[in-house]
């Protein structure tokens, strides 16, 4: 189950980044930096992550197994891609089940709602992980070297395209019969017949909406049917 992380996660969180980071990142960061890693400094890491960052959890029988941050980039490079995957762990013992694939898709969808362009960084020697974004539809973009604790460590960043994701509003409600589709908002009754019911439906069923007039989808944002 995937849901939103929270304070109570903290602990659990920091656990995890700890032990996949020190078998992940053996012999790519430097022996000191994955030494030092320590239970106490990485939960407040996390809770300070909490201010400025969405974070997904994934839960099993009740304890966290995976977790994942994205928000809102602030870094000049490939400007466009204007949000970003933070970072995706998930424990040794529960990998290649799809649990970060799941939460990789969901962690999209919700930037997907306000960023067009989303990427995420990833050590170059990490081919592993590399792959697995690749699998997930992501493109190398570029690259970068970064030095961490003193070590030049080469940075692949790896993007995805999106389409805006668009909402029901709680507002609005709709019945659908087999001509056409009545739109309920308050205080109008929209029927919709239909090209335009196959746009609507592409757009709340979150489908490509590629061919979707935005003259229409203006028209249901001004309408309060959608977000």
């Amino acid at each position: 189950m995937i849901r939103k992380g929270n304070a109570r996660d903290a602990e659990t969180i920091a656990s995890i980044k700890i032990d996949t980071w020190r078998k992940t990142y053996l012999n790519i960061f430097p022996d000191s930096i994955l030494d030092n890693l320590d239970v106490k400094q990485e939960t407040q890491r996390y809770l300070q992550n909490l201010k400025d960052r969405q974070v997904l959890v994934y839960e099993e029988n009740g304890k966290v197994i995976a977790y994942c941050y994205f928000g809102e980039r602030k870094q000049e490079e490939f400007y466009q891609y204007s949000g970003e995957v933070f970072a995706l762990y998930v424990k040794s013992d529960c990998q290649k089940r799809g649990v970060g694939t799941e939460l990789l898709k969901e962690a999209i969808k919700q930037l997907s709602q306000t960023h067009s362009h989303i990427l995420l960084w990833c050590a170059k020697e990490n081919t592993r992980a590399i792959s697995f974004y690749k699998k997930n539809g992501l493109d190398s973009i570029g690259e970068k070297i970064e030095n961490i604790g003193g070590k030049n460590v080469e940075k692949v960043a790896l993007g995805i395209s999106v389409e805006k994701v668009y909402n029901l509003k709680k507002s609005a409600n709709y019945i659908e019969n087999e001509e056409n589709i009545a739109i309920y908002t308050n205080p109008d009754l929209i029927f919709l017949k239909n090209e335009t019911c196959t746009w609507f439906k592409q757009i709340i069923q979150h489908k490509e909406t590629k061919n979707v007039p935005q003259k229409f989808i203006d028209y249901l944002i001004k309408k309060d049917v959608i977000q």
